[in-house]
């Protein structure tokens, strides 16, 4: 590829992610959404302008931006987990992931000072790189089907083969033995370029408030709240149904439902369900039913002639598969954990949460 060919694909994707960045601070409802993309942005605009002219001065007066940027792959998680993962918050662990990468990456910058053979700096930065890629293609795929958000669900397929299968592409070209030649450094170009107009794209396409939505309403009861500004009478016939098979039949409590199947219950096309769902307040199938399954069991709490029943049976009841995830989200909704719970209702000390769960056949 000609040099000036690779300087203006390595300008352009430098600007494009530099764009990036301004769209997701403009749109920041989702502030840590918006700050970890921006790391990302800004972590890959380094490394396209990683080019002979500028790379001495780089390393010389800004090495600290430098070895920063070697954890776009772990900003690039996180911006994943950000983006599909409602409710997500950076934990200690997760700071933890990209300063660690960053440091691998500073460390493989000063390797020959070090006396470190490059092998054994660069096989566990690349790897990493390609294990976290491809995390984040999971995390993209898995979510699909219950995911309420259109243009968001509409965009996994994109964000996982334009870009966690295009960062995986660019790392393992570097896991080859000796140094890349001039191929697969114009294949990585021409992919980091492509990348850049791709996510830009994508994200400029995902309106702030389709990104960002509302809670969903509650009602007095702690469950999901019913009312809603109903005008099309098949949608309030939908609804209506809708409430009646979770308030009556608790199918929230069906181990596996998906919103295919429970749209096929109700005689209804998947789409009319996934926009009343939608319309109602939530972004997520699983948050939608883990609402009524917290109602269930925050009402069983409550109730002085379940005091001794154990807090794994409540949550098995009541559609949870393990104590894990209930333990988790009912600790989300309520700021306590079940135990906490029961006694600040004056119900004394929990029953021991027992076995671990195993259902029935």
């Amino acid at each position: 590829m000609p040099d000036v060919v690779e300087m203006v694909l390595r300008g352009g994707a430098a600007t494009t992610f530099l764009l990036l960045s301004a769209i997701l601070l403009r749109d920041g409802g989702n502030r840590t959404l918006a700050w970890l993309g921006t790391l990302f942005a800004l972590s890959t605009t380094v490394w396209a302008l990683n080019i002979p002219p500028i790379n001495g001065w780089m390393l010389t007066w800004a090495f600290p931006v430098v070895m920063l940027s070697h954890g776009k792959a772990a900003a690039f998680w996180l911006f994943t987990r950000a983006l599909f993962e409602d409710g997500f918050r950076m934990r200690a662990l997760d700071w933890a992931v990209w300063g660690g990468l960053a440091a691998l990456g500073g460390v493989w910058m000063v390797r020959g000072q070090m006396g470190l053979p490059t092998e054994m700096v660069q096989m566990p930065h690349q790897t990493a790189q390609i294990v976290l890629a491809g995390s984040a293609a999971w995390i993209a795929w898995k979510g699909r089907r219950g995911d309420l958000v259109e243009p968001r669900r509409r965009a996994r397929i994109a964000f996982v083969l334009l870009s966690s299968l295009m960062m995986i592409g660019i790392t393992a070209s570097y896991l080859a033995p000796g140094r890349p030649g001039p191929l697969v450094i114009d294949l990585n170009v021409i992919r980091m370029f492509v990348m850049a107009v791709g996510m830009a794209l994508l994200v400029a396409g995902l309106r702030s408030k389709e990104m960002f939505g509302a809670q969903a309403p509650i009602s007095g009861d702690g469950r999901p709240s019913a009312e809603l500004a109903v005008a099309d009478p098949a949608e309030a016939r939908l609804l209506g149904r809708l409430s009646a098979l979770m308030q009556d039949e608790r199918v929230y409590r069906r181990e596996g439902l998906t919103i295919g199947a429970l749209a096929a219950r109700l005689g209804a096309p998947e789409y009319a369900l996934r926009r009343l769902i939608r319309r109602l307040g939530y972004r997520n199938f699983n948050a939608y039913l883990n609402g009524w399954r917290l109602a269930e069991a925050r009402a069983a709490l409550l109730d002085p002639g379940q005091r001794e029943v154990p807090i794994s049976t409540i949550a098995l009841d009541a559609g949870f598969g393990s104590l894990g995830p209930f333990n988790r989200a009912f600790k989300a909704s309520e700021g306590v954990t079940p135990s906490a719970f029961r006694e600040r209702a004056g119900l004394g000390p929990a029953a021991p949460a027992g076995p671990p769960l195993a259902k029935s056949a």
